[in-house]
């Protein structure tokens, strides 16, 4: 059975719960984690319909963008979403802030449903520096060792991945009473040939990354030291910074969002020169249209924007395109569906039909 808990666990290494904003209230807001999660559905908000496609289905865990709760309740009337989750045994997790500056999140799911490259970031909303594991491990076992950290993420900065530092020397150790040591016996000093191994961490990636040096190690009781490295920092990023495989004019450009996110009608004010290096931002980032000039963007992709921004970017000559909230977050849910579906291949994971944008089009 897979839990609702499993299913948190696995999302706090997508998107940690850690990088969300203060005032945001993401993560497990109804139900347990010791509840069951078999069939899970996804969609951008908990909705009536959303929460009756999950019940027919007989989905007992919904996972949304938008908090299902976010300003303090008052009280918990019987037509509520909160009300018909708790009758229904329906838990409900939202990632919302995380989701939205994780790597592979909500933009760089825009990003790339834009075709953007060479992406870089946008607003950073947080700062952490970098960790760096070292660990002895026997010298025949230290590929498997550096591999397996490797694999979840040590060693990975920038265009490169795998990197690790390797030395070899003498370990020294006694086994005392009580120990199962895989070399040596119990009593006898020991000296072992082994290899010291380094590797930078991502601070995201540190528990990962720990828990897959010790299943990959021999030894019971492994040797590591973890550091903080101020040499390398990993940034949270509120929206991303791309390029454009071709520069595009202003309404050529609005026509593509509006072809790639599939949206009804969207609002755009044109810019003075042709659209190439395009700032991104899901949900509501029009506030942030002279960062985007500072960024050297020709354009901003966003939604929910304000009459004064619209003057602001054509005062800015910054090419603004409004293609609505809904639109550039919904693209996240397909790639953060597969993702689940290959850490749960037991698990039925299921895009609400009715998870929608509410607007419509004339």
């Amino acid at each position: 059975m897979i839990t609702v808990g499993d299913i948190y666990a696995k999302l706090n290494q997508f998107a940690p719960f850690g990088l969300a904003m203060e005032w945001d209230n993401s993560g497990l807001l109804i139900g347990s984690a010791d509840l069951p999660a078999d069939g899970v559905t996804l969609a951008l908000d908990a909705t009536p319909a959303v929460i009756k496609e999950a019940e027919k289905r007989g989905d007992k865990l919904i996972i949304t963008h938008h908090p299902i709760i976010f300003e303090p309740l008052k009280a918990v009337q019987a037509d509520s979403v909160v009300y018909r989750c708790i009758q229904n045994g329906i838990s409900v997790i939202s990632a919302h802030t995380n989701l939205d500056v994780a790597r592979c999140g909500v933009n760089d799911a825009l990003a790339a449903a834009l075709g953007l490259k060479e992406c870089r970031e946008f607003e950073v909303t947080q700062k952490e520096y970098y960790r760096k594991i070292v660990v002895f491990v026997p010298w025949q076992d230290a590929a498997k060792v550096k591999t397996a950290m490797a694999a979840a993420g040590a060693g990975a900065l920038g265009n490169y991945s795998g990197c690790a530092f390797s030395m070899d020397g003498l370990g020294e150790f006694l086994p005392e009473e009580g120990s199962s040591p895989v070399i040596g016996k119990v009593g006898v000093p020991e000296r072992v040939k082994e290899t010291r191994i380094e590797m930078i961490v991502p601070p995201d990636r540190v528990s990962a990354v720990v828990k897959a040096m010790k299943e990959a190690h021999p030894y019971e009781m492994p040797a590591y030291d973890l550091f903080q490295d101020e040499a390398a920092e990993a940034a949270a990023s509120l929206g991303r910074v791309g390029v454009l495989p071709q520069p595009m004019q202003p309404q050529e450009f609005a026509a593509m969002v509006k072809e790639s996110l599939r949206v009804g009608g969207l609002k755009y004010v044109p810019g003075n020169r042709p659209v190439r290096t395009v700032a991104i931002c899901g949900g509501s980032g029009a506030d942030l249209i002279s960062l985007a000039k500072a960024k050297g963007a020709d354009a901003l992709v966003t939604g929910d924007t304000k009459h004064h921004l619209l003057l602001l970017a054509e005062e800015c000559g910054v090419t603004l395109v409004d293609s609505g909230h809904f639109a550039t977050e919904a693209v996240v849910l397909s790639p953060l569906k597969v993702w689940l579906e290959a850490q749960f291949p037991q698990g039925r994971f299921t895009i609400a039909e009715s998870s929608r944008d509410p607007a419509y089009y004339l």
